[in-house]
């Protein structure tokens, strides 16, 4: 008797153990507090100019403080109304609070001030420090020529832009 009430209280404590991990492994599922299609949203703040967006199929998480967006474009105007920045994307993980987009899938930007284009598959963008980060490969067009290279990383402000490996380039003189 003394054998069997040990083995029943560690059958007991492991199926607890049990039911409290798989409770904890459902709690990390994230739903969508709303599911839009055909979606129209600015992701930004009064006082600056804001990025709008249109996509297809845009997912709302406000507890997390995130969205995401299929089949993207976006733009963003300067201070006389005129487009500064326009892109699209397949996807994009949008934190608006942070007011930053991790775009993938055939990523396309375009910074009409300085006449650059950049395709990526997947490319980082801080719109409120306008800061763009690519870790893959990377293909810029702009006045200056044309490049390819991996770990890009840009100031749209500033425009200053760098490489971390060139794979060809092309300057234009």
């Amino acid at each position: 008797m003394r054998r069997i009430l040990p083995i029943i209280l560690i059958a007991l404590l492991a199926s607890c153990s049990f039911v409290s991990e798989e409770k904890e492994k459902s709690e990390k599922i994230a739903r969508p507090a709303i599911i839009l299609e055909n979606a129209e949203y600015t992701l930004g703040q009064s006082g600056e100019n804001p990025i709008f967006i249109e996509s297809t199929l845009m997912s709302f998480y406000s507890a997390e403080e995130r969205a995401t967006a299929e089949n993207l474009k976006f733009i963003q105007y300067d201070d006389e109304g005129n487009p500064s920045i326009t892109g699209s994307a397949d996807y994009a993980d949008i934190d608006t609070s942070a007011r930053t987009m991790d775009l993938s899938g055939h990523v396309s930007l375009e910074q009409h001030g300085s006449n650059m284009h950049i395709e990526a598959e997947s490319l980082y963008f801080d719109s409120s420090s306008s800061e763009i980060e690519a870790e893959g490969d990377v293909r810029v067009n702009s006045d200056d020529g044309i490049f390819s290279g991996t770990g890009f990383k840009g100031d749209l402000r500033e425009d200053s832009y760098s490489f971390s490996s060139i794979k060809e380039g092309v300057f234009n003189l």
